[in-house]
């Protein structure tokens, strides 16, 4: 599951304030600051549905945020979580 986030302000006191704010959130497991439309975008891993609408509420209820997108994961195409690494010899 992610969640798209934008912010109503990108003032360096706001943005670390919202990290913090992911940071203390267990449900979120890993936070990417964009450029461009979103601001945040977050990984999240929910028990249920239920969990993450819970989530999703509060997070929408947060200082700064605008606005909140949600996505479901359908299919993963491809996971290659470590960096390759090329050996010349």
């Amino acid at each position: 599951m992610f969640a798209s986030v934008h912010l109503s302000s990108q003032a360096d006191a706001d943005l670390r304030a919202f990290e913090a704010f992911v940071n203390a959130q267990p449900i979120v497991r890993e936070c990417w600051m964009l450029s461009g439309e979103v601001d945040f975008i977050l990984k999240c891993v929910a028990s249920d549905m239920a969990a993450f609408q819970d989530f999703v509420t509060h997070l929408t209820a947060a200082p700064h945020v605008q606005n909140v997108r949600t996505s479901l994961v359908l299919h993963n195409s491809k996971y290659a979580p470590a960096v390759p690494l090329e050996l010349k010899v």
